[in-house]
């Protein structure tokens, strides 16, 4: 195992962690490219909300799971003491799936009633899921590389949540907003979001050392 002798070196994480919040902020704002005002709007709010509310909903729940999975990643890399290129390559297959949730928010909006439609998006979620329990599972359960500080209950825990969370929110509103409206489904989003983010969680440990493995 390795550790940082040069400057240079040292911002490897850093780099990692500021390229992936570049993703994200790219991702969130692509959102915002498909909201555009119904054609021939009379300028009344009935119109409006009748043209873009079904827009609106898909953006709030796509910008709810862009900002979980955001929330979850920092909270990933608040542990991480060292870290190596497979880890990197983890991280990097987690970020295709983040990129692809514009897409999946795109094809959700022009196709809301379509089975293929809910499924494309659930299924995306899923697999954001799985690969970033597959990258917290590499560096908490089987490389050792976050703080010893944190018991091994707690790095199950989060595995378990990470990998379980993420699809029953998306599934639950998505599905049950198709079923009885978009209304539930932001309802729904917000309670399962309120639910996953009450538990305890270990304080951060004091200046970690950076290392390679």
């Amino acid at each position: 195992m390795k550790k940082h002798n040069t400057p240079e070196r040292s911002y490897d994480l850093e780099r990692l962690i500021f390229f992936s919040d570049g993703v994200f902020a790219i991702a969130i704002t692509l959102l915002v490219i498909e909201m555009h005002p119904p054609e021939h709007w009379d300028g009344s709010w009935a119109v409006l909300i009748n043209g873009i509310g079904a827009k609106i909903i898909c953006y709030t729940i796509s910008f709810c799971a862009l900002a979980a999975f955001w929330t979850a990643h920092r909270f990933i890399f608040r542990y991480v003491e060292k870290f190596s290129e497979p880890a990197s390559l983890l991280n990097l297959l987690f970020l295709l799936t983040m990129s692809l949730v514009p897409f999946a928010n795109a094809l959700l909006v022009d196709h809301v009633v379509q089975p293929v439609a809910i499924d494309a998006y659930v299924g995306l979620v899923v697999l954001a899921a799985m690969a970033m329990s597959a990258l917290w599972a590499y560096l908490a359960l089987l490389t050792q590389s976050i703080s010893p500080q944190i018991g091994k209950a707690f790095r199950w825990i989060v595995f378990g949540r990470l990998l379980l969370m993420p699809p029953i929110l998306s599934f639950g509103s998505i599905w049950l907003g198709s079923h009885f409206g978009p209304w539930v489904a932001m309802a729904t989003t917000i309670v399962v979001a309120a639910i996953s983010g009450r538990f305890r969680v270990p304080p951060v440990p004091s200046q970690p050392e950076v290392k390679e493995l």
